[in-house]
């Protein structure tokens, strides 16, 4: 029997990203879909483009909510799916056929995540393009986080871990997938292709709460692994200074000198004059 996803889609105020959010769900060629939207008691647009798809829409609420992660959480509770995906107003399905792709390898792994574009509306450009992990372990939880929007959750691991906790901001997904890898040994695979583009215009790129996901992090640490904490801070802080280093000239000059082939030829050049002086003396 095909799997069934349920996706989750939560929006405030922002009638047309979720407009676009919708349109890439109801093109899929994968049907065997469970879609629920989670409005925040919208006071543009946003109640109207749902009427106008509720078609393609299995549940809906339109209601105040107490943050990001209490729309989650009422998302997950309408779930009838196998697997869940939030793929929140503004992000979009990177092709038609991507969860007929996903779904014909029939995973059976708690977590299965794939790659992601982070799109900037305003330049209408693709910033960056950002792979999953090929495995999921506490050091890539320690650098990073899967990014929701390209990650199927087996709905039956939130009985095991729980929903997302309401009184985080912007990190509580991260904790979500520490505790299901760390508490419960979660299983996870890797699937080789981009899923999504994610809509830069949110929280987690805002420059105004650029630093809350590493605070929200550290203090998570602090009272709850406090062991991991000094390796968590020293990752970070090797992170730093590799990112420095990568934005030096010095840098610049020496990855310019490795693609031309200079570097190489030295390092060959080297180990040529250690075994001309090792033959001849």
């Amino acid at each position: 029997m095909p799997v069934k996803l349920t996706i989750i889609t939560i929006n405030l105020n922002n009638a047309a990203g979720l407009k676009k959010t919708i349109e890439s769900v109801a093109n899929q060629s994968y049907r065997n879909l469970d879609y629920v939207v989670i409005d925040g008691g919208s006071q543009d647009d946003s109640q109207q483009v749902i009427r106008n798809y509720e078609t393609f829409i299995n549940s809906w609420v339109s209601e105040p909510d107490k943050g990001i992660y209490h729309a989650m959480n009422k998302g997950i509770q309408k779930a009838t799916g196998d697997y869940c995906l939030f793929l929140n107003s503004g992000d979009w399905l990177a092709t038609p056929t991507i969860l007929e792709n996903v779904f014909a390898q029939n995973p059976e792994a708690d977590i299965v995540a794939g790659d992601v574009y982070f799109y900037n509306t305003q330049e209408n450009a693709i910033k960056w393009h950002v792979p999953s992990p090929d495995r999921l372990t506490a050091k890539t939880l320690f650098l990073g986080t899967l990014p929701h929007q390209a990650t199927f959750i087996r709905r039956t691991l939130f009985d095991k871990v729980g929903l997302y906790n309401e009184t985080l901001k912007i990190a509580s997904d991260w904790l979500f997938f520490l505790e299901a890898l760390l508490k419960y040994g979660c299983t996870y695979q890797h699937y080789q292709g981009t899923i999504a583009y994610f809509n830069m215009d949110g929280i987690s790129c805002n420059s105004a709460t650029e630093s809350l996901p590493r605070r929200e992090q550290l203090a998570v640490l602090a009272n709850e692994y406090p062991l991991f904490l000094p390796d968590y801070e020293r990752l970070d802080q090797l992170e730093t200074q590799t990112l420095r280093w990568r934005q030096s000239n010095e840098y610049r000059v020496y990855h310019f000198l490795d693609r031309i082939g200079f570097i190489r030829l030295g390092v060959f050049l080297r180990r040529i004059k250690r075994v001309i002086q090792r033959t001849l003396y």
